[in-house]
């Protein structure tokens, strides 16, 4: 899984640097200096974002065993800082928000529960929007190939998301526990058959909970136009004309293709060759495009740098407490 993330991740920043070579790094620079102290704008807008996501993630727990809305926002802003900057692509960030967690005093179960349907629920809300994006372009009477491209992408995703939640209600953890078992034959596996199903279990109790589902998602839905409204922000201060809806178009199409590339450590290549191409349908160069990118990859920056900071003080904090009691344990012994 490491060798494929770190292959994914070359194969996407080349991509990138040759979109950016191609286009002169001038040019960029220029259309990037437009925006200027402007891009400190930018997590101020986004913010929002992260606090729906939280509280959009708080509505999958049970009533009587949900984490403080503070415990649920600094897991997910370390987890979507673990995304952006480390070469584990979406599944370690998910693993990450868990441990968080659980260091809180969340069940494990409710913790792992929770993080599978809240990736659910994530790519519920690409999907919808992808499709919002579709019709927007469509509207737009730009190129019927492209149009009927991101269609079909979009479809594939929404097929791809209604068999990852069959899957689950089918009882995905222990099946995959079970096969693994099969080849393992370890005395302790059992266990872990055991636990797996138990997480299936948990699974289905957060779908049993329908209202919830449906509240995540409207809150998901909508803290996330606030990505739409930094793109418009960003081509704004360029100079760049931007309409709401073509922010709304590049915004939601780019992401869909960021969520079907999952692989891609943080979308590099991805999101840079999206741009480019839809950006052209409305009349945006190359080198304009680019610069939004990059004023956006600035901006993860300024988000998970201190995230990232804040998630290694903590991790370091459990583990002088671990080595601690191990140490006084060994006293005791001795």
């Amino acid at each position: 899984m490491k060798l494929a993330a770190y292959v994914a991740l070359l194969a996407g920043l080349a991509v990138a640097l040759a979109l950016i070579a191609s286009q002169g790094v001038t040019a960029i620079a220029t259309a990037l200096g437009a925006l200027g102290a402007g891009v400190l704008l930018m997590p101020a807008v986004y913010l929002p974002h992260v606090a729906g996501a939280a509280a959009s993630w708080s509505r999958l727990f049970p009533p009587d065993r949900r984490p403080a809305y503070a415990v649920a926002l600094r897991a997910m802003w370390i987890g979507l800082s673990s995304e952006t900057l480390l070469p584990a692509a979406t599944i370690g960030s998910e693993i990450v928000k868990a441990r968080l967690l659980m260091r809180a005093g969340v069940r494990g179960g409710d913790a792992a529960a929770s993080v599978v349907v809240d990736k659910t629920v994530q790519t519920m809300v690409l999907v919808a929007w992808g499709f919002i994006g579709v019709g927007v372009l469509t509207s737009t009477q730009a190129d019927s190939r492209i149009a009927l491209t991101a269609l079909i992408g979009a479809g594939l995703l929404a097929a791809g998301l209604v068999g990852f939640v069959l899957a689950q209600h089918a009882g995905l953890f222990g099946f995959l526990a079970g096969l693994a078992g099969k080849a393992v034959r370890a005395s302790t596996w059992p266990s872990v058959i055991t636990n797996a199903a138990d997480l299936d279990a948990a699974i289905r109790g957060v779908y049993g909970r329908k209202i919830n589902i449906l509240r995540a998602c409207l809150i998901r839905f909508f803290s996330r136009s606030m990505l739409f409204a930094e793109l418009w922000l960003a081509a704004y201060l360029m100079g760049q004309a931007v309409s709401p809806l073509e922010a709304v178009m590049l915004g939601s199409l780019v992401s869909a293709l960021r969520g079907a590339a999952f692989f891609v450590p943080s979308g590099w290549g991805v999101q840079e060759g999206g741009f480019v191409l839809l950006g052209g349908l409305i009349g945006l160069g190359p080198d304009v495009m680019l610069a939004i990118s990059l004023a956006l990859r600035a901006r993860e920056l300024m988000i998970s740098v201190p995230g990232l900071a804040v998630w290694q003080i903590l991790e370091g904090g459990a583990f002088r407490i671990w080595l601690a009691r191990r140490n006084a344990g060994h006293s005791k012994g001795t």
